[in-house]
C-alpha cells in the first residue's frame, strides 16, 4: 500500500474559508485538485503535508496546520493507496509561486471549490473539513 497526501490550503475570508485550487498541468490530467502527493517513509502525515505545501505552492510560511481526521483509500492503477486530508491555513497575502505540476491556480468559495474539484473524493474531504472549520469559528 502507497501512502499518500491530500493538502488543503485555505484563507479566511469574511469569516468564510476560501480555498486554494490548483490546475495541474495536461500532461498530469489538466484537471483541479488541492496539494496531492506521496508520502515519503519515515515521514509523518503533518511532515509531507507541509512539504508538498511548500513544493506545490512556493508558500513558505502558515498560520496553522488543521486536521479534520479524515482518510480514505482510493485504487491507483491497481495499487491501494492509502490518503490522510490535512488542511494549511495562510494569511491573505500568501504569494502563490506554482511548480511544473500545475499551470493555474485560483482562490475560490466552498460552493465554487466543489464544482471545480475533479475526483469525488476530493469533493467529499472538501466537504467534511468545511464543515469541521466553520465550527472552528463559532
Amino acid at each position: 500500500m502507497i501512502r499518500c497526501i491530500m493538502t488543503f490550503v485555505y484563507r479566511w475570508q469574511n469569516d468564510m474559508p476560501e480555498y486554494l485550487i490548483l490546475k495541474r498541468n495536461p500532461t498530469l490530467g489538466g484537471y483541479w485538485q488541492p496539494v496531492t502527493g506521496y508520502i515519503d517513509e519515515p515521514e509523518t502525515n503533518r511532515y509531507a503535508a507541509l512539504r508538498e505545501f511548500h513544493e506545490e505552492t512556493g508558500i513558505v510560511e502558515y498560520e496553522r496546520i488543521f486536521d479534520p481526521q479524515h482518510y480514505y483509500f482510493f485504487d491507483m492503477n491497481g495499487i491501494t493507496c492509502s490518503i490522510s486530508v490535512l488542511a494549511v491555513e495562510v494569511n491573505n497575502h500568501a504569494d502563490v509561486q506554482l511548480s511544473f505540476e500545475h499551470t493555474a491556480y485560483m482562490w475560490v468559495d466552498y460552493h465554487e471549490a466543489q464544482t471545480m474539484l475533479h475526483w469525488k473524493n476530493n469533493i467529499e474531504a472538501l466537504q467534511i473539513l468545511h464543515q469541521k472549520l466553520l465550527l472552528t469559528k463559532e
